[in-house]
């Protein structure tokens, strides 16, 4: 009997260790710290003690998926994590809930560590049920991207802005040439179609604790940029004044104006309005203490879910209207699309904070009515059109067109289209990143003509929600265009190129119209008539047109 009792004993014992095995995967997710905090913000966390902190959390929470989008050049897993409650893993099913999805990222400059930092610290708070911010989980779809660039960050003796090649991956959303931005574009941005992402970097100016900046060109929907500056950014300062932080516009500024960053589509926060979302770029000026700009990153970042879950049914309404208008100006075309823009003052004066002096005399001046150099003007501007068409050979140009989730098609068979076409009035080439000879077209006269395309030439209609990205890639001017980046340089023409006699019935029509190795169009074999100056290997269908295709699979 008393062996009876042992073994019961011994069976208890082991069942009870079976049901509390459970209990120590599940512990307080509070308990977890990061290694910035572990040693009260005098070291970065590492990458490999960032994935290990973060298989920790998605081990103790119930609502947090962990996943990767990608792997970097030396083969670094790309991780993210989705925040929801319900859980979901998969972007239909957050579509299916109804609640907005918003992209929550930081670390695309490998130097820039401040923002990854809070970053972290919040994915704690996202998946302790006992928080504040994970009851933004009852309103909200969350994925956080907390390092886009680990090979930045992790390189030897020091962090280095670009990536392991020493490319900058913050100008290559256009691109996506780098496997950071390719994974990041596709499989997060592309994928789930966030209304909003945030991009943390370090940078900005003395005073403030915390610089932001929306879109800022033309050519995307302005409604998305209003948005930042009239409601998103005023509730950032609310939140961070109240715990005696600063925030204001990046980028610097002086006694007469302030400046802010950069127009190019080629910028995430810019990429992210060409897209139909409301990308905002958060920088962590210098010259504060780590802890400091961690915990004003923290504020920020909260206050923009906050005002997400708050104000959901305006950022639905405003993203939702511009993906509608940019099918919608596709289907009637003729508007006119800024190409390159400059920066002039917005019609209202600002005030803001400067430091002026050096070390401990350094002091902080009030600026009052001053410029804020921030409102894009039209530098070039080209009609939108109903469709591009393009060489059947510029396999190069399309691959890059659908890395952009843009609907390509070709034609079944040869179709007369009347087109609009850019003579070439000059090239000139410039070292970009890591292009040697990038290419800039100067357009001349723009003449409108009646093309036979063969078959297999591709058409991209700008009826389609990247619509906005398409032209950008598609016009000849822009500096973030498949020409300029150097994806149809064999089929660019040369100004004073020779022009040969008519061209064959069946050349392709690029050659026709005076394009690689083309004749020119009604020159004479005599020399009877001038040769039609090269064109730009990429034609507008200007109005809509009905044509035999097929979508490119």
């Amino acid at each position: 009997m008393k062996r009876i009792r042992t073994v019961m004993t011994a069976m208890v014992a082991v069942v009870c260790a079976l049901v509390a095995a459970p209990g120590a995967q599940t512990q307080s997710v509070a308990d977890l710290r990061t290694q910035a905090e572990t040693s009260k913000f005098t070291e970065y966390t590492t990458y490999a003690n960032m994935m290990k902190y973060l298989e920790d959390l998605q081990a103790r929470s119930l609502e947090m998926r962990l996943g990767t989008y990608g792997e970097t050049h030396s083969a670094r897993a790309l991780p993210y994590a989705i925040y929801s409650r319900p859980t979901v893993t998969q972007p239909w099913e957050a579509w299916a809930l109804g609640k907005p999805v918003i992209v929550l990222a930081a670390g695309v400059h490998g130097g820039e560590r401040t923002l990854r930092e809070s970053v972290l610290i919040l994915m704690r708070e996202l998946a302790d049920r006992n928080s504040e911010a994970n009851r933004h989980l009852d309103d909200l779809v969350i994925i956080v991207v907390p390092q886009i660039n680990p090979d930045g960050f992790s390189a030897e003796p020091n962090p280095t802005r670009g990536n392991l090649w020493g490319l900058d991956l913050n100008r290559d959303y256009m691109k996506l040439e780098q496997p950071e931005i390719q994974g990041y574009v596709q499989n997060i941005l592309l994928k789930w179609q966030p209304y909003l992402f945030i991009d943390g970097h370090n940078g900005g100016a003395f005073p403030y604790n915390l610089n932001y900046q929306c879109g800022s060109h033309s050519a995307h929907d302005m409604r998305i940029t209003q948005l930042c500056d009239k409601s998103i950014f005023p509730a950032i300062d609310k939140r961070l004044e109240a715990e005696q932080f600063r925030s204001w516009y990046y980028q610097g500024g002086n006694a007469e104006q302030w400046n802010v960053g950069g127009t190019e589509p080629r910028i995430g926060r810019n990429y992210g309005a060409f897209a139909n979302s409301v990308g905002i770029l958060f920088e962590s000026p210098g010259g504060q203490p780590m802890e400091t700009g961690v915990k004003a990153g923290i504020l920020g970042y909260k206050a923009v879910v906050e005002w997400s879950r708050a104000n959901r049914t305006a950022l639905r309404e405003t993203v939702d209207r511009a993906r509608r208008e940019t099918i919608a100006l596709g289907e009637k075309p003729g508007d006119i699309v800024p190409i390159e823009v400059r920066y002039e003052a917005e019609d209202e004066l600002v005030n803001y904070l400067i430091g002026e002096g050096q070390g401990e005399n350094r002091k902080i001046v009030e600026v009052k009515g001053a410029k804020l150099m921030k409102k894009p003007v039209p530098v070039i501007s080209r009609p939108r059109p109903y469709a591009y068409v393009l060489p059947r050979e510029a396999t190069e140009a399309v691959a890059l067109l659908r890395r952009h989730n843009i609907t390509v098609e070709q034609l079944t068979t040869a179709s007369s289209l009347n087109i609009a076409a850019y003579t070439v009035a000059g090239v000139t080439y410039s070292q970009q990143y890591n292009h040697a000879a990038a290419a800039t077209i100067q357009v001349g006269e723009v003449l409108n003509l009646t093309r036979t395309f063969p078959a297999g030439s591709y058409v991209v209609r700008t009826a389609q929600m990247q619509g906005r990205v398409a032209v950008h890639l598609l016009e000849p001017e822009s500096t973030d265009s498949v020409i300029y980046w150097n994806r149809m340089d064999a089929w660019l023409s040369r100004p004073g190129a020779r022009a040969a006699g008519p061209a064959d019935d069946d050349a392709p029509p690029q050659a026709a119209a005076g394009g690689r190795g083309g004749r020119g169009a009604g020159a004479g074999r005599g020399g009877g008539q001038a040769a039609t100056p090269p064109l730009v290997p990429i034609f507008k269908v200007m109005a809509p047109t009905a044509m035999p295709l097929r979508i490119v699979g």
